[in-house]
């Protein structure tokens, strides 16, 4: 293989390490933040990750493989640093409260990808719907004050915010019932 096909390589291999990075970093710290509750330890924990794949340099099939493969790295990290801590993570503790299990680290993941589609669904969102949906959804605003704090009639926030919903249905079709329970954790 010539050299500058070889550096092409990598140079596309670390602009997909990086989209991944961008794509599955919030959505990593909030799982880890459900297994060891400390928010730069969280954060720690997924940047320490992320450069023990890129400096081993390891290669995926697919995006579902490095997602499998990340999740995973950060559930194995988190649970050995509660170990150095001293916190019991072996079978016998798998009942208690504090202890994370195979399932509850299962059903995070589960949750922050969910998370992560509706982040990236309301990013796609256009500046004033994104603004209009947020102020609603995530902000519990009512019409009136979003009216108000953007400077635009009520007749048009309600249009905005109905654009919004529609959008926001259609990109997330598959999931969109679960967008208002998970509303408040974005």
């Amino acid at each position: 293989m010539p050299i500058t096909e070889i550096f092409y390589t990598f140079d596309s291999w670390f602009y997909l390490m990086e989209l991944y990075f961008r794509k599955y970093y919030q959505s990593l710290c909030y799982f880890a933040m459900n297994i060891v509750h400390d928010e730069n330890l969280c954060e720690d924990i997924v940047q320490e990750v992320f450069v023990r794949t890129i400096s081993l340099q390891m290669q995926f099939d697919s995006e579902l493989h490095f997602r499998q493969y990340i999740y995973a790295a950060v559930r194995n990290s988190c649970l050995s640093h509660l170990q150095k801590q001293g916190r019991s993570v072996g079978l016998e503790d798998v009942d208690t409260a504090d202890t994370p299990t195979a399932e509850s680290c299962d059903n995070e993941i589960v949750r922050a990808e969910i998370i992560r589609m509706i982040r990236d669904a309301i990013e796609s969102l256009p500046p004033r719907y994104r603004e209009v949906f947020r102020m609603a959804y995530i902000d519990k605003m009512k019409n009136e004050e979003i009216a108000e704090a953007l400077g635009i009639s009520l007749n048009t926030v309600k249009v905005i915010r109905q654009r919004a919903k529609t959008r926001m249905r259609e990109l997330l079709k598959d999931i969109y019932p679960l967008l208002f329970i998970f509303a408040n954790q974005l």
